[in-house]
């Protein structure tokens, strides 16, 4: 692998340019395919804080129109208008023709936390008539206190952060309707449970959605598919199988709903290791079957042909995630659209012919394409990132294989540094991802192009855990966090220093957010190596995190049981258990509200780092939640990625090769 040599004064991406990347998300084509709109995420460094905004492309494609900040949901059948939501929460139709927006309802959010795949979204009928669409009933709310708060849940945190409460108010989350046309708003699904991601019949007259409605829903993990007749309001339970349901999707002819499904006893509101699969029953909710087995991927993002005769979705092979398709008939599965680069979601015009989805690579921002000519054509529709980005150099990564120590093959990416020459030695960073089932590929990661400008080389790996290669591959971390994807790791370090003689294996350093800092804190407690480490949201107690955490059910689901049952094997995987053997040069950073890893977690670590003695520095961000993720404000976020660079360039660049 020998990176490009670029020109000494190339420039890459630094803190300044983080106000400056437009997140582009959430694009819906228009039922005629003239009208696209999606949504554009804009940082605003005096307000510290982002900008949703809601951009109307023309037919014609060449004017923008920015209808307000907030999300949009849903055309209307016809096309000719669009259901909005701003970010105070009201629902409002925009009438294209007119360029003119109503008041529709208000919708209120409950900080209860279901699970990541949990859509509250808002969906027009098929006969245009009605509006479903999810609201917390706050009237049941529970008031903060903050004298007292009596806790008798076990899901009683939320997930915190820029002004979010640290805590849930209980507020179950039903199904609601209102006229197209207007009026008043009604409850379709009333009790104490909780119901998300909808989807009508075609025929308006039932609504199928997701909940969780066993006899103590705080701590068993499972939900099925249910519908609610919007007539009677009858409400019936359509899957009985053990696991997880998410996101379902009716048939353009009524007779089926698919959906994602996981099987596992133990579920999980976090991150699971069985790979998520597309189900499929009647729409009486007989005849349950797997469509997607074959594929042995993690299935995402589901949607029907116009025809009910295919499904399309996304999925992760390799570090690329691309558009599949699947008979229905036959199970038959084959890519639509892929190659290098990650597609995060994806829309088909009405004849299902052709696609609007949303890209990234390693070295480009998301943006929108759309296919003509059935698939032959591909067209860049956004323009979002080009103009900041003509005087960029961001390095494009190379991908390579190497055998672990088990002769597993293991999947890894390396960034050249900005102005690399292959006459120079240069300092190497280890970065690792969260999850721990994620996956690294070719995706835009800002962390390593900021890296990259600072003179490092960036190296990144998929180890045993991680999604894209297959359910045995995922299944690595299960009772074993710590074991072999550290070996893969480590492997994939030895990889790159003998495959790259222009790495200099003497100035090696280490960072992670969630899993991946939660690794970091594992690899300074088991060798010297590295010269520094930089821990982002990280775990060190595995025992204490089941305790705390809001995603407890994790540790049930990787380690086969309660844990009170395996406070043995917890301790064992634990960084915190061997901290006496650390040396490393070690910067924890760590949101203060983050209830997905407690701050406590940090404080353990860093207690432990000071008391051996080990330079160590840990960084509290004041109402911020988890770690590395998009909605960590402007400022914390150039805060936090300077102060890892620092880290780096003393303990790291500065040390002597």
């Amino acid at each position: 692998m020998t990176p490009t040599e670029l020109n000494a004064s190339s420039r890459g991406l630094v803190t300044e340019d983080l106000c400056k990347i437009r997140k582009v998300g959430a694009a819906l084509l228009s039922p005629a395919g003239n009208n696209l709109v999606y949504h554009v995420s804009v940082a605003d460094i005096v307000q510290n804080d982002y900008q949703d905004l809601i951009i109307l492309l023309s037919e014609d494609r060449s004017t923008k129109t920015v209808l307000g900040r907030g999300t949009a949901h849903a055309w209307s059948p016809d096309g000719s208008e669009l259901l909005y939501e701003t970010d105070n929460g009201e629902l409002h139709i925009y009438t294209v023709q007119t360029a003119t927006s109503r008041f529709l309802a208000q919708r209120h959010d409950s900080s209860f936390f279901s699970n990541h795949l949990a859509l509250k979204n808002c969906i027009w009928s098929p006969d245009g008539q009605y509006i479903a669409y999810l609201s917390a009933d706050l009237s049941l709310a529970e008031t903060e206190n903050n004298d007292v708060r009596v806790i008798d849940d076990l899901l009683y945190k939320s997930k915190g952060g820029r002004g979010r409460p640290a805590y849930s108010d209980h507020a179950c989350t039903h199904i609601y309707l209102v006229p197209a046309a207007g009026g008043s708003p009604a409850l379709l699904t009333p009790g104490p449970f909780n119901e998300h991601s909808i989807t009508w019949a075609p025929d308006s007259r039932h609504i199928a959605f997701i909940s969780n409605r066993t006899s103590r829903p705080d701590d068993i993990q499972q939900s099925d598919v249910w519908t609610v007749a919007i007539q009677t309001l009858e409400i019936t339970r359509l899957t009985q199988h053990t696991g997880m349901t998410y996101q379902p999707a009716w048939s353009p002819d009524g007779s089926h709903i698919a959906f994602l499904a996981v099987s596992g006893y133990l579920g999980t509101n976090d991150s699971t290791a069985e790979d998520t699969h597309i189900g499929m029953i009647s729409a009486g909710g007989s005849h349950f079957r797997y469509l997607t087995k074959s594929l042995d991927r993690r299935i995402e993002h589901i949607r029907w042909h116009p025809s009910g005769k295919h499904l399309f979705f996304i999925a992760g092979d390799h570090g690329d995630t691309s558009i599949y398709q699947v008979n229905i008939d036959k199970e038959e599965i084959t890519m639509v659209q892929g190659g290098a680069g990650c597609i995060y979601e994806f829309y088909l015009n009405g004849s299902g012919e052709d696609l609007v989805f949303i890209k990234a690579d390693t070295n480009r921002p998301a943006e929108i394409f759309a296919t003509s000519s059935q698939g032959t054509v591909i067209e860049q529709i956004t323009q979002e990132n080009t103009a900041w980005m003509e005087n960029k150099t961001l390095q494009q990564a190379g991908t390579f294989r190497f055998q672990s120590f088990d002769n597993l093959s293991v999947q890894g990416w390396l960034i050249p540094p900005v102005g690399f020459t292959e006459t120079q030695k240069y300092p190497l960073i280890l970065v690792i991802h969260g999850g721990p089932h994620n996956m690294f590929g070719h995706d835009f990661d800002e962390r390593m192009h900021l890296l990259s400008q600072a003179g490092y080389a960036v190296l990144y790996i998929n180890p045993r855990g991680s999604h894209g290669y297959g359910q045995s591959f995922s299944n690595g971390t299960i009772m074993n966090w710590g074991g072999g994807d550290y070996q893969d790791l480590m492997a994939g370090v030895d990889f790159a220093l003998k495959e790259n003689p222009w790495l200099d294996e003497e100035r090696l350093g280490v960072t992670g957010q969630s899993y991946g800092g939660y690794m970091t804190n594992w690899i300074i407690t088991q060798t010297s190596r590295f010269k520094a480490a930089v821990t982002d949201g990280g775990i060190s107690n595995l025992v204490s995190f089941a305790g705390t955490s809001l995603y407890h059910s994790l540790m049930e689901s990787e380690f086969g049981g309660r844990a009170y049952e395996r406070f043995d094997l917890l301790w064992q995987w634990s960084p915190l258990r061997n901290a006496g053997r650390a040396g490393t040069p070690t910067l924890l950073l760590h949101g203060e509200t983050d209830n997905e890893v407690p701050f406590s977690q940090a404080e353990e670590m860093y207690t432990a780092l000071k008391k051996q003695g080990v330079d160590t520095i840990l960084v509290q961000y004041t109402g911020e939640g988890h770690g590395w993720r998009p909605d960590l404000s402007p400022r914390s976020k150039a805060d936090l990625n300077e102060r890892m660079i620092r880290w780096f360039d003393t303990y790291v660049k500065a040390a002597v090769s």
